[in-house]
């Protein structure tokens, strides 16, 4: 399409920017999108990384990517000197199991 000088830019893209959004399943993701795009699952995934390979159950899975999400860890780059974060989200993923179990015993 022309621009207002007449000239046809072929190669003009929007920049990309990243936002973050829930999917249907509850997991919360960091996407890069083309800056106005109205659909962000479609964008580029930045993180946080696939943990099915841990073979947690689901449930603890998406809480689990969702604390690494809360807390930024979303890289290879992210985790650089952030370990006790690391821990602290696996902490966090399963106190809610523990607040549980300790609530029978009320």
């Amino acid at each position: 399409m022309p621009d207002d000088t007449g000239e046809i830019a072929a190669d003009r893209q929007a920049p990309l920017v990243a936002v973050d959004y829930e999917d249907p399943d509850g997991y919360w993701w960091r996407v890069r999108v083309p800056q106005g795009c109205e659909d962000a699952s479609m964008g580029i995934p930045i993180g946080p990384p696939d943990l099915t390979a841990l073979g947690l159950p689901p449930a603890i899975q998406r809480r689990l990517h969702n604390q690494l999400h809360a807390r930024g860890l979303l890289t290879r780059r992210d985790l650089n000197g952030r370990m006790r974060e690391v821990v602290a989200a696996v902490q966090a993923t399963y106190r809610v199991d523990a607040q549980a179990v300790t609530a029978l015993y009320v």
